[in-house]
């Protein structure tokens, strides 16, 4: 079976300009989640996006705006969002896309296209 890689993709960072005391405090991280799956020939891609909130900063361990890392962030979202309910259902939305259940047939009382004159 082939195995389905998965990645963060972190696009916006929103901040509080300042919040007790603290500046550029994040508040609101901008992700997208994504499942590559390659079988043979052929490549599958699922993804699911949103935008998380994050709650106050511990002025003790704050880390300063410029150097939070991409890995930091990935943490916190992994932290607050159902990681593995998140993956199975990418999985199954790739599963689909292998082995469909349903289709989307054209209208039967249109006639069928016909392909350009090349």
């Amino acid at each position: 079976m082939a195995t389905t890689v998965f990645e963060w993709v972190i696009s916006q960072l929103n901040c509080a300009v300042e919040s007790e005391g603290l500046p550029d405090v994040i508040n609101m991280i901008h992700w997208r989640y994504n499942a590559t799956q390659v079988d043979g020939d052929k490549t599958y891609f699922a993804d699911t996006y949103g935008a998380s909130g994050v709650e106050q900063p511990n002025p003790q361990n704050f880390i300063p705006y410029a150097d939070v890392t991409e890995a930091e962030v990935i943490g916190w979202l992994e932290a607050i969002l159902p990681v593995d309910t998140m993956q199975l259902s990418l999985e199954n939305n790739i599963a689909l896309q292998i082995n469909p259940v349903e289709v989307t047939l054209p209208l039967p009382w249109l006639p069928e296209p016909t392909p350009p004159n090349l």
